[in-house]
């Protein structure tokens, strides 16, 4: 099965400000990703329908949190960041975008 990734506009802010070798191993990650989905973590509680994938660079270990959509066979990444706060931070914005959405 061949999965395609998205990405959604937080993602792409965030992914922007990062260095051109952080990016470069983002990259990467992303292939592996969409190779097999389910090889991250998935969440629970709030975070349910999120799965994350650890990775390191440059001394650091980064978060990369995406859905699954089976229905498209595609991956949306939401958002990338390090661990402080990261799974916060995602849960307040995923649930503004709810309110927003409804």
């Amino acid at each position: 099965m061949t999965w395609r990734g998205l990405a959604a506009p937080r993602y792409n802010r965030r992914r922007k400000r990062l260095l051109p070798m952080v990016r470069q191993i983002l990259d990467e990650e992303q292939k592996k990703i969409l190779e097999d989905p389910r090889q991250g973590e998935r969440k629970r509680g709030a975070l349910q329908d999120v799965w994350v994938w650890k990775f390191r660079a440059q001394n650091d270990q980064y978060l990369l949190a995406y859905l699954i959509s089976e229905k498209d066979t595609s991956v949306i990444f939401l958002d990338i960041g390090q661990h402080e706060n990261f799974y916060r931070d995602l849960e307040r914005h995923l649930k503004t975008r709810v309110e927003d959405a409804s």
